[in-house]
């Protein structure tokens, strides 16, 4: 079982660093052309999604259920880290006022280990390869 969790977290941890380096290579350009950095992780959120779900499906959890399932529960999740994204982020850099390198990374923390509960327990725990 240890080493299931160790491949799993591995697998997690090299897919979610992949995607999270989308989030915030996106997230730097828009910050770049002058868009708020708020507005600018929110794109950089979605953007590091869509490669993270194929990613975790193979990578992390191995999951042989069905698309239209899986890709159902999976959007679910992301539609409820992005509000996390989102609410940490502006928690972290307007209340707590913060940089915003540091919120983000943060918040990314925050947001990473919320997935990892979720990604095991709701969206990839059936069927695995």
């Amino acid at each position: 079982m240890s080493i299931i969790l160790s491949r799993q977290f591995q697998g997690f941890v090299a897919a979610g660093g992949l995607a999270t380096l989308l989030h915030w290579l996106v997230m730097a350009s828009l910050i770049g052309t002058g868009l708020a950095p708020v507005l600018a992780t929110a794109c950089g959120s979605v953007s590091g999604a869509v490669l993270n779900y194929s990613l975790q499906r193979c990578l992390a959890f191995r999951s042989a259920g069905p698309h239209s399932v899986t890709l159902i529960r999976y959007i679910s999740a992301c539609f409820g880290a992005w509000f996390c994204n989102l609410g940490f982020f502006f928690l972290l850099s307007s209340f707590l006022a913060l940089p915003v390198t540091l919120s983000q990374i943060v918040t990314t923390a925050l947001v990473a280990a919320l997935n990892y509960i979720v990604y095991q327990r709701l969206v990839f725990h059936e069927q695995t390869l």
